[in-house]
């Protein structure tokens, strides 16, 4: 038996509605509660503030640019650009500029 698990994700978000259900990766076997997510968001896409009260995140930009909101301060990031945030922390996301905004978003629970 695998002490790993592969999955090949063959279909990735291409459309605003996609984006609404972008591809979440979470299986049993995995690491406790650990999930993963691949995001694109389009030109003018938004995403309102909110926040995560029992788990941290990881936002790590290929490709594009995005702005984030983070404690009521603005944050630009692109391309390798990694942003923590942790529970509790208000947080909201827009693209900048004409282009996609890529990104994976790895969260964990707070032990």
């Amino acid at each position: 038996m695998s002490r790993y698990t592969y999955r090949r994700l063959t279909k990735l978000p291409t459309t605003a509605e996609d984006l609404r259900r972008h591809t979440v990766l979470n299986l049993p076997g995995m690491l406790a509660g650990l999930s993963f997510e691949h995001m694109v968001m389009h030109p003018g896409a938004v995403v309102p503030i909110t926040m995560e009260e029992g788990a941290g995140m990881l936002i790590f930009t290929l490709a594009g640019r995005g702005v984030m909101l983070l404690d009521g301060d603005r944050i630009e990031v692109a391309a390798n650009d990694l942003v923590h945030i942790p529970a509790g922390v208000s947080y909201g996301l827009q693209t900048l500029g004409g282009t996609d905004w890529t990104y994976v978003v790895l969260q964990a629970p707070l032990e």
